[in-house]
């Protein structure tokens, strides 16, 4: 058995404290649970994609858990995939991430099985790494599907809101051409949980074998920002995964005590600012 805990969006700078206070009741939590691996799922800061200040923060934080952990991106760490946003994913971006929380994507094996992380922020950048992310995934896909490996997905974006076959929903998944290996690893029984962030939503859905965990940001929740049918529980927290030799997952919505419910649109306008 593998206990990982998931956290993510915790949007933390030393610049711009509004939401640190929450990082105590989650490292308190973390510490007590004592899991195998912890994953960040992204938005470790809260503009990392631009403030190196940030991300000397954040990645302090992170090894001050004393646990072992792993992280991917998210859009405030190293940019939107969007290649007309003022904060375009790049090469400057991508190496600030590289140099001080480690590579945006990697694989991580556990007993049977293989834990898979990847940069959601490449997928329909256009960015050279994109294709060479992809081509890696394919490999890693192949290698477990051939050994009969269950697979667990980190990423920051998730694929989809309420169908795997559902139209692009711009900012708030990853591309729908983007999701296609995925989905069809999942369709073949490859990929049995899927950890994302990104929504500030929090819910636990399971199809046929795999677990979607849309996991519960620990900074903020988002309430007339967001769009009214985004799916999920406006809730802060984390979420424990317990994956089973077997291949089975089971996912826990965990609430740790001391949380602060704070709430994006009251500050928007001081955390992030309008570009000009």
């Amino acid at each position: 058995m593998l206990r990982v805990l998931q956290i993510t969006d915790t949007h933390i700078s030393p610049a711009k404290a509004h939401f640190a206070s929450n990082w105590a009741p989650v490292a308190a939590m973390a510490r007590v649970l004592q899991p195998d691996l912890v994953v960040h799922t992204g938005d470790v800061t809260v503009d990392g994609a631009d403030m190196a200040e940030d991300m000397v923060h954040c990645r302090a934080l992170m090894d001050g858990l004393d646990l072992d952990w792993l992280a991917v991106p998210g859009n405030h760490d190293v940019g939107s995939e969007n290649p007309d946003h003022h904060q375009a994913v790049n090469d400057e971006r991508l190496a600030r991430w590289d140099a001080h929380f480690g590579p945006d994507r990697w694989l991580r094996e556990a007993g049977r099985w293989l834990l898979l992380g990847v940069d959601a922020m490449l997928m329909g950048s256009g960015h050279a790494r994109e294709a060479e992310q992809a081509a890696w995934v394919e490999t890693v896909l192949a290698t477990a599907a051939a050994e009969a490996r269950p697979v667990a997905l980190f990423l920051h974006k998730p694929l989809f809101l309420n169908d795997p076959d559902e139209n692009d929903r711009g900012y708030w998944t990853v591309p729908g051409a983007a999701r296609a290996p995925y989905l069809a690893a999942i369709r073949a029984g490859s990929i049995r949980l899927v950890a994302s962030g990104h929504l500030h939503t929090a819910r636990i859905i399971r199809r046929d074998d795999t677990v979607y965990a849309f996991g519960a940001s620990s900074g903020f929740i988002v309430d007339k920002l967001a769009p009214a049918d985004l799916p999920g529980e406006k809730r802060l927290g984390a979420t424990l995964h317990i994956l089973g030799d077997d291949g089975s997952v089971e996912s826990r919505l965990l609430t740790p005590e001391g949380l602060d419910t704070f709430v994006i649109d009251d500050v928007a306008h001081e955390v992030y600012p309008p570009h000009r």
